[in-house]
C-alpha cells in the first residue's frame, strides 16, 4: 500500500474549523494552530514533501518548517514563483516570537549539552549568521482540482530557527502538545550540529518531556526514535532534493 493511501485510510480528518473559517486579512490564531494536528519538519529547507504526503492524504493541515540557514526571502521567492502545485496563497502573515508564545521557555537540555551544541554550531561556520524570521502561509486548493489532490486548505508556519530548540520551545513546554508527525531527515551538509534521528538531541528532549509524535516519516540517512516501528506492508514514499526514500513509522508502547 502507498504511504498516502494508508494515511488517508487511517488518519483522514476535516479541515480544522479555525482554518476553514479563516478570512484573508484576519489574524493568525497560534493557539488554534497548535491545537490542530501539526506536522513538524526540522532542517526543512525548501522540501515540500511533508505537505505532499500529509496534506495530500488529508491527514494533517498544519505544518511547521524550521531551518536556521534558509533565508525567508528564498522561501518567499519559491512560494511566489512555484508554490505548491494546485494551491494558491490566501494569506501571508508575518509573526513575532511573542505571537508564538515562545518568548519564555524552559530548555530541556543539560548545561553540558548546551555547551557542546554551541561549540558544534560554531564549527559549522554556516550558522554564524542564522536567518531569524517567522511567517505563516495560508494556502487554498485551486478550484480546478478536487479532494483527490489534497486538503482544501493548509497552514504552514515557516521559522528561521534551530530545529532542536524549536521542537523544545513549541512542543515540549507545559501545556503544549506534541506534533502529530515529524519528518526526520539528517541532511548533514546543511550545518546540523546534532542528528534529528535516534542518536540526536531532539530525541532526548522528547524522552525527557514525554512529547512523542504519533508518526515519524524517516529518511534512509537517519534512524527512527526508540519505540517506533515501520508500518508493515507499506511502500516508502520519495521526496526531498534527491528524491530520497522515506518510510512511515508508528509509535508503539512496549
Amino acid at each position: 500500500m502507498r504511504t498516502e493511501s494508508y494515511l488517508q485510510s487511517h488518519y483522514s480528518e476535516p479541515v480544522p474549523q479555525w482554518l476553514a473559517q479563516f478570512e484573508p486579512g484576519g489574524p493568525f490564531d497560534a493557539e488554534a494552530f497548535f491545537a490542530s494536528r501539526v506536522v513538524y519538519y526540522p532542517g526543512s529547507g525548501n522540501d515540500g514533501h511533508a505537505v505532499q504526503v500529509f496534506a495530500g492524504s488529508h491527514s494533517a493541515h498544519c505544518f511547521v518548517y524550521a531551518d536556521y540557514v534558509y533565508p525567508a526571502k528564498d522561501i518567499k521567492n519559491e512560494l511566489n514563483a512555484h508554490g505548491f502545485r494546485g494551491y494558491s496563497t490566501l494569506a501571508r502573515i508575518e509573526l513575532t516570537q511573542s505571537q508564538l508564545g515562545s518568548l519564555h521557555w524552559t530548555k530541556h537540555i543539560t548545561p553540558d549539552e548546551f555547551e557542546l551544541a554551541k561549540q558544534a554550531v560554531s564549527r559549522t561556520g554556516i550558522a554564524h549568521q542564522p536567518s531569524r524570521f517567522g511567517f505563516v502561509e495560508i494556502l487554498e486548493r485551486n478550484r480546478e482540482v478536487g479532494d483527490e489532490h489534497g486538503a482544501h486548505r493548509i497552514a504552514l508556519l515557516f521559522l528561521g530557527a534551530d530545529g532542536h530548540a524549536t521542537f523544545d520551545a513549541l512542543f515540549c513546554q507545559d501545556g503544549k502538545n506534541a506534533p502529530f508527525a515529524i519528518l526526520l531527515q539528517d541532511h548533514g551538509f546543511g550545518g546540523d550540529y546534532s542528528a534529528f534521528g535516534a542518536e540526536g538531541l531532539m530525541a532526548r528532549i522528547a524522552q525527557r518531556t514525554e512529547r512523542f509524535p504519533n508518526l515519524l516519516l524517516v529518511a534512509r540517512n537517519t534512524n527512527p526514535w526508540e519505540n517506533y516501528e515501520a508500518v508493515s506492508d507499506l511502500e516508502p514514499t520519495y521526496g526531498g532534493m534527491h528524491n530520497e526514500s522515506r518510510q512511515l513509522f508508528c509509535r508503539v508502547i512496549k
